[in-house]
């Protein structure tokens, strides 16, 4: 009897062993961490491609397209629930086509795709869950949605195709060519107006969306909105408005200060859940900790304010320890918001009775002093450490001299720091995306007359991106066998001549005019952006200007690139370009804040 039951066990622990090699999928090993999770799932998931589309169409039905990244949590939680679930695998594989998508390697299906749900539902966020016709118009599209909801939608919806083919694709047809009509009849010219001459309409835009109490855009979560506020300086240097200055300096101050920000190490988080800077949402992204340390500086040379270049120069020390591929120089694409515990914020959030244990007793008196640690914690697993009490006030309750205060703080930093970097950990992705890495070359480049320690890296950083061209197309990722986007090339190019002219790097200016070159022939005709080579989708928007996302609009950084260029040809681009302004930009100058804030700068400086 005991040697039967062995045999099952062992049988069952193979088994066990045995299952995810049973599940796995196309997406097994991706070199995206996203796609390599989804690897191991009960679905049969394709990569987003032509071939996903043939099959779709040869077998007469709908695609699902779910896109998200590695960093998002509800990602996480709908493969927990949904995409691990056989029944709903089940459904999915027997009435879809699944496509799983990295928004990070497919920013312009991801865009577009957006567009849609925005449109159609108010809102858009990740994941982003699309269905759609096999003639390539999505049909409805949602974010997260919990498992019952789900495994409903999935029935449902393979009824409606089954009876209803003809009507749903007529539907589909209709709403994406009134959506496309829409957004044209926004891009068509407007006035004869260059894009200059929205600035003080932006101003006012971005005005009357700021917090003026507690910093920031908008009243809910926060967002750095670097496009907006780096425009909002750039133009004020110019317009001379206090109020502008006050707004920008109470933003500035708030974001280094509060939740945002990572104390001990350095770095900014994505965004907070809060409009008080509380509490974040605990990724790190490279976008923004490589545009944010431009603010910084950039308002400290303005505002005669080394406490700003101290942030920005942190920000970049974090980049290089925290977020540096040593193998190569470039920097990976983010850290996950949950820790490898599963914990959303664990790996910088501390309770009292973990401090007691690390910390001596004036340490830890200190840091309660600080940053208030023994309050009851709003999460679970505990506070995150931000600045309560100044060091002065400190200094003052303690009567001792501030500048020891300022010492035992970096003490007390310093060795937190080293606890969490030897006690825990946090998921990685680490893509080293072209895009994100040109913009982290440009802020060392402008960061470099400030500390001349960084030239190293920023030297091959810059190596990194050049061995990206082959001469013939750039790759949007290291170890990417797709074509890059205007994004790619535009960030790069920016990056590469940013560096050129910071220092002296000629390699630098060579590859950097040359993907100027390519872009501007490859993805701009007839006063309208192709932000990618190939479109397998039906043809959408005829944009004449791009919108910013979280960080400058290719549109943008593809000019600033050319201005620093400084070639005849793509300076004649620039102008034409630039005096060519929109509905779209006139309605919505906010969305546009970094086109017209660079169109401001080539008028007033050309």
């Amino acid at each position: 009897m005991k040697k039967t039951v062995f045999i099952i066990n062992a049988m069952s622990l193979l088994w066990l062993l045995l299952m995810p090699l049973a599940f796995a999928n196309a997406l097994k090993n991706h070199a995206s961490p996203y796609l390599a999770m989804h690897g191991n799932d009960p679905v049969d998931w394709m990569e987003w491609g032509s071939a996903a589309i043939e099959k779709a169409r040869k077998e007469d039905k709908l695609l699902f397209i779910s896109i998200g990244y590695y960093a998002c949590h509800w990602c996480h939680v709908m493969h927990r629930e949904s995409y691990s679930n056989a029944e709903i695998a089940k459904k999915l594989n027997q009435h879809y086509i699944p496509v799983k998508v990295d928004r990070e390697l497919n920013p312009v299906l991801d865009k577009r795709l957006i567009e849609f749900v925005s449109a159609t539902n108010g809102t858009a966020g990740w994941p982003l869950n699309i269905f759609m016709t096999p003639e390539g118009y999505p049909l409805v599209g949602a974010t997260y949605i919990p498992q019952p909801a789900f495994s409903r939608a999935l029935s449902d919806l393979a009824g409606q195709w089954k009876d209803n083919r003809k009507q749903l694709t007529y539907d589909a047809e209709i709403l994406n060519n009134r959506l496309s009509f829409t957004l044209n009849s926004q891009e068509v010219k407007g006035k004869k107006k260059h894009i200059a001459d929205n600035s003080a309409a932006l101003i006012t835009a971005i005005m009357n969306s700021a917090d003026t109490f507690q910093g920031g855009l908008g009243e809910q979560v926060k967002f750095p909105s670097s496009p907006q506020i780096l425009a909002l300086l750039e133009l004020n240097k110019h317009f001379k408005k206090p109020a502008v200055d006050e707004f920008i300096r109470l933003t500035l101050d708030t974001m280094a200060s509060k939740g945002l920000h990572d104390t001990l190490s350095g770095g900014f988080f994505r965004y907070t859940v809060d409009p008080g800077w509380q509490t974040p949402h605990f990724e790190k992204m490279l976008y923004n900790n490589a545009m944010l340390p431009m603010l910084y500086l950039d308002a400290a040379k303005y505002y005669h304010h080394a406490p700003y270049r101290k942030i920005a120069l942190e920000t970049l020390y974090f980049l290089q320890e925290s977020m540096m591929d040593p193998s190569t120089g470039a920097f990976i694409a983010s850290l996950s918001a949950v820790d490898d515990k599963g914990i959303e914020g664990g790996y910088y959030l501390w309770t009292q009775d973990q401090l007691k244990q690390i910390l001596s007793t004036a340490e830890l008196k200190l840091a309660n002093m600080a940053w208030e640690m023994n309050q009851p914690p709003e999460l679970e697993a505990g506070i995150l450490p931000m600045m309560q009490t100044s060091p002065g006030a400190i200094a003052r309750q303690l009567k001792q001299p501030e500048n020891k205060v300022h010492e035992q703080l970096a003490h007390l930093k310093n060795k937190l720091k080293r606890y969490r970097q030897q006690h825990r950990s946090l998921p990685r992705d680490h893509k080293r995306l072209t895009a994100w890495n040109g913009l982290a070359l440009a802020a060392l480049a402008k960061a470099l007359d400030s500390d001349p320690a960084l030239k190293p890296t920023g030297e091959r950083l810059a190596h990194f991106l050049a061995t990206l061209w082959n001469g013939k197309t750039l790759k949007p990722a290291a170890n990417s066998a797709t074509p890059g986007t205007l994004g790619d090339y535009a960030a790069a190019a920016w990056g590469l001549l940013s560096w050129a002219d910071a220092s002296n790097n000629q390699q630098a200016r060579t590859t950097g005019i040359k993907l100027l070159e390519y872009a501007w022939q490859q993805f701009y005709k007839n006063h309208t952006w192709q932000e990618s080579e190939k479109q397998l989708l039906p043809e959408g928007v005829q944009t004449a200007h791009l919108v910013d996302s979280p960080y400058p609009s290719a549109e943008t950084l593809l000019i600033r690139a050319s201005m620093l260029a400084k070639v005849p040809a793509m300076t004649t681009n620039v102008r034409k370009v630039l005096g060519y302004s929109t509905q779209a930009i006139e309605s919505n100058p906010y969305s546009y804040a970094s086109l017209i804030a660079v169109a401001y700068r080539y008028q007033h400086h050309e």
